[in-house]
């Protein structure tokens, strides 16, 4: 589960890792605090919070002096897309007098089934152009799991990289913590770009990332409070609407609000319950349905899913394509019974198409249904 700027930041936080003063905020009153909490004089950063990288090269970032251009910026960006990711919030903060960008980043090295740490003095650019343009000027170290970083190789390690003498002590403090936050939080990625020298010496991270991996989250209980919010937004992103209902079995597929809440008061009637349901409207795409399954997959109380789609404007050929490619990209792995109507626009295509694959498929509501009670009895 990927985590926004600031959720990153309130964890770094909690590691006693430096980040400016700020405030997430989405409206006019907020603002006003963030305001008062910033001061004045370090009025401030106005930073798009996106589940994507390149909100700098989007404009999703913006440097004003005033309130009063703090609610232009705010207003300018809550509500754009980056990268398909809707904009909900901004997170504002004080502006950094700048001396220097540094990187750090821990990882796993799918290879070495280890983490490995990254560094550079050469920050505020994306790794994979530091890596092209300035191979030199990246230090690489693979941790052998150690409760700690070995005081020895870090000090190699930046002096190698020709880290001024006395940044050594903090930054090598603030890749402890950071190495500490990413074992204890189950990370598969943390980093931080830029992080900041300000022209008085200070280490400060100005933005950061955090990846936990999803099977750890029962053991991250302020982690895990994030992932209602990361789930809406990923699927926003993909134009898709996602409801979920607190409890119950079924996972819900429909085009349409109407049909979406029909599916589920049957699904009621024939004894299960609804445990989410998911609108593609504005997702029939591969992406839409693989953002889709990856959720349906990824919940545990989810037993069986029911894909009912009903189209005019919205092809059923198109819709079986885009689920059958969401289904390849699994290798496999999406076990969950599934039934599926299909009915409407080029349904006769779309129901030859999933055949072919392998798949059940009918045209009829009543026959859903009938499948559906026939997967409950066969799974029960």
């Amino acid at each position: 589960m990927n985590l926004y700027e600031y959720q990153a930041k309130e964890i770094f936080a909690k590691y006693d890792i430096p980040t400016p003063r700020g405030k997430v905020v989405d409206g006019r009153s907020d603002l006003q605090k963030a305001f008062e909490i910033i001061g004045k004089d370090k009025f401030g950063m106005v930073k798009s919070q996106v589940l994507t990288g390149g909100r700098g090269k989007a404009g999703g970032i913006k440097a004003v002096d005033t309130l009063d251009q703090g609610l232009d910026a705010m207003q300018g960006l809550i509500g754009m897309k980056i990268k398909g990711f809707p904009v909900e919030r901004v997170l504002v903060e004080e502006r950094l007098k700048i001396k220097n960008e540094y990187f750090i980043s821990i990882t796993l090295d799918p290879e070495e089934s280890l983490p490995v740490l990254l560094i550079s003095p050469k920050g505020g650019m994306d790794i994979e152009e530091v890596a092209g343009e300035y191979p030199e000027a990246i230090g690489e170290y693979v941790i052998k799991l150690q409760a700690d970083l070995p005081s020895f190789a870090m000090i190699e390690l930046v002096k190698n990289l020709g880290f001024q003498r006395q940044l050594w002590g903090d930054l090598i403090n603030i890749t402890s913590k950071l190495y500490r936050a990413f074992c204890e939080k189950e990370a598969t990625l943390i980093e931080i770009n830029p992080l900041i020298e300000t022209v008085d010496g200070k280490l400060i991270a100005a933005d950061g990332r955090l990846n936990v991996d999803d099977n750890a989250l029962f053991r991250q209980p302020d982690v895990s409070e994030y992932k209602q919010e990361f789930k809406d937004m990923v699927l926003k992103g993909k134009g898709v609407d996602y409801v979920d209902l607190d409890s119950g079995e079924v996972g819900v597929l429909c085009v349409g609000a109407g049909m979406t809440m029909l599916t589920m008061d049957l699904v009621a009637h024939l004894g299960s319950k609804a445990r989410c349901f998911l609108d593609m409207s504005h997702g029939v795409n591969p992406a839409g349905f693989k953002a889709a399954l990856d959720l349906l997959a990824s919940e545990p109380d989810i037993k069986y899913v029911l894909v009912n789609m009903f189209g005019g404007l919205t092809r059923m050929d198109e819709i079986a394509k885009s689920i059958l490619e969401a289904i390849d990209k699994f290798d496999g792995k999406f076990t969950k019974p599934m039934v599926l109507r299909l009915q409407g626009t080029n349904a006769d295509k779309g129901q030859e198409i999933m055949r072919e694959a392998g798949y059940q498929v009918c045209s009829e509501l009543e026959d859903l249904l009938d499948r559906f009670k026939e997967m409950l009895r066969e799974e029960k």
